[in-house]
């Protein structure tokens, strides 16, 4: 008896555990705006900090119905916030969470509409169509005639998640984007203002969304704030709209593991925002600034969530696979230049001594690489590949004009930053490799190949005016590292330029201003 008299307490008491706690409104201060979501029965919070110019907090929600809602809120050291919400539901259930955004003491909020323009998008041979697009709109709250907040929303993102395994732990991971909505109501009266978003999940789906708040003005003038949405709707494919706890969401290309034509990942080439960052460096924009520490903390908390010292290619590109075997994870020289160059520049904008090294640490990656012979080899230098594993030198893939002059360029700007010879050196051995190949890079059109294979054999179709961007640039680079300029780059230059004039094609403003620095505009008869 006594014996079931102790199970039976034990049972009252494990049954009294497992009782939900009373569900309480969860709130959040981010300066003159209040976050406020309904009915948290459990909440968790971990914190976060790989730079000293922002603070993460990663707010974990048990939602009362179903569902979890994960909130990170990003402190920038100016004091904003950009916060990420995603709300996932499992296999049986669905669930809505809402996100209520109140204005201490505003009774009036006017929205400035980033949505009102359409421009038609092209398809795409490559991607197919982008669905997703710009933010919803600045959002301004007042009391009266005095400025409270400023708020940009961005749309809601359901999706689904895709992956494949591969060997050693190894996948590949894409996201499948199921619609993007404007789920938002403005609620305001003499007293109060507000703003809810509201996110809703099916089984397996993930909803999302993003906000960044200020009590300040984002852009000082609304002709910044009207160049910024016109870059956005006509540069969709660089514009990053989807933002998301892990880091922005792009569409990918059809030629991806696991197939969908609607696949959308982490496109390393625009997780760092290149024109938030050159924008800033041009203006001082508030709302650059913010988007420039985003894309750095992103990159950071990438990286660590990885558990590598370069950036690695989450998802497979079935091209590379098919020609070579490569799979995710796999290095993009292309993509970890870019962001070693930017993150540089975000460090001299800050002040931050860590990112003033990513392009140094980037170069010296890259004499690593050349250290262990992962290159292509030429009678008297090398190339280094466009992509590779680093978990199997074995398979070496191809050396793409564009990236080859990339990578030099920034070993060359590594010369100039710190007079090592050894950055030099190596920049020197791709210019032998491009000379030794020499005219077996031109085509018979006058355009160049795209790409040198391992056999030393060319294929491929080169950019319209990418590379020849790129060698322009190149040219530049060796002239500013104190060194003469490579005739057989010139020869590159003026066979490609000839090639797209003779084909009617107009020279972008760029590539005509540097054609026209170099003296090639003259001899052309441009």
């Amino acid at each position: 008896m006594r014996k079931l008299i102790a199970a039976l307490i034990l049972l009252i008491v494990l049954s009294g555990c497992e009782q939900p706690e009373e569900p309480e409104d969860f709130r959040l201060s981010l300066g003159n705006t209040d976050l406020t979501v309904a009915s948290v029965v459990k909440e968790q919070v971990d914190d976060s900090s790989l730079l000293p110019v922002y603070e993460d907090q990663t707010y974990t929600l048990q939602l009362e119905e179903a569902g979890t809602l994960v909130l990170k809120t990003r402190r920038i050291d100016n004091g904003d916030f950009l916060v990420t919400a995603q709300l996932t539901v499992d296999e049986s259930e669905k669930a809505a969470a809402s996100l209520k955004l109140s204005v201490d003491e505003a009774n009036r909020i006017e929205l400035n509409d980033w949505d009102q323009t359409f421009i038609e998008r092209p398809h795409d041979k490559n991607t197919g169509e982008d669905l997703t697009t710009q933010p919803i709109g600045l959002f301004t709250s007042s009391s009266f005639e005095e400025q409270r907040s400023q708020m940009v929303l961005g749309k809601q993102y359901v999706s689904t998640v895709l992956t494949t395994d591969y060997e050693n732990d190894h996948k590949s991971t894409v996201r499948v984007l199921k619609k993007e909505t404007k789920n938002y109501q403005v609620q305001q009266n003499n007293e109060s203002a507000a703003v809810e978003i509201e996110l809703k999940a099916e089984p397996g789906e993930i909803a999302e969304s993003w906000f960044m708040v200020s009590d300040e003005s984002f852009f000082s003038n609304a002709e910044e704030e009207k160049s910024w949405i016109t870059y956005m709707l006509e540069d969709y494919k660089e514009a990053n709209g989807w933002l998301t706890i892990g880091g922005p969401m792009k569409k990918l290309p059809w030629s991806i593991e696991p197939y969908t034509q609607e696949g959308y990942g982490r496109n390393l080439g625009v997780m760092v925002d290149r024109e938030a960052i050159d924008r800033f460096g041009e203006t001082g924009e508030r709302y650059y600034y913010n988007l420039m520490i985003n894309s750095a903390a992103d990159l950071y908390e990438y990286r660590k969530e990885k558990g590598t010292d370069v950036w690695e290619t989450e998802y497979t590109s079935t091209w590379l696979k098919d020609a070579y075997g490569l799979t995710a994870p796999y290095i993009d020289t292309r993509h970890n230049e870019f962001i070693g160059l930017y993150l540089s520049k975000i460090g001299d904008y800050a002040d931050l001594p860590d990112l003033k090294q990513a392009q140094l640490d980037y170069a010296d990656y890259l004499l690593e690489q050349i250290a262990i012979d992962n290159v292509i080899q030429t009678e008297n230098g090398f190339y280094i590949a466009d992509y590779f594993s680093p978990y199997d030198m074995k398979q070496k893939t191809h050396a793409s004009m564009n990236h080859v002059l990339g990578g030099a360029n920034l070993l060359l700007d590594s010369y100039i930053a710190t007079e090592d010879e050894k950055y030099l050196e190596a920049a020197k051995k791709i210019r032998t490799a491009i000379e030794d190949l020499a005219d077996e890079w031109v085509r018979d059109t006058g355009d160049l190949w795209y790409q040198v294979n391992p056999d030393l054999t060319f294929s491929g179709n080169d950019y319209e005016q990418l590379t020849l961007l790129d060698l322009l640039k190149h040219q530049n680079k060796w002239e500013a590292s104190g060194d003469t300029k490579s005739a057989v780059i010139n020869d590159f230059i003026t066979s490609k330029t000839a090639y797209l004039l003779e084909n009617d094609v107009v020279l972008i403003d760029e590539v005509q201003e540097l054609l026209e620095e170099q003296g090639f505009a003259a001899k052309l008869g441009i």
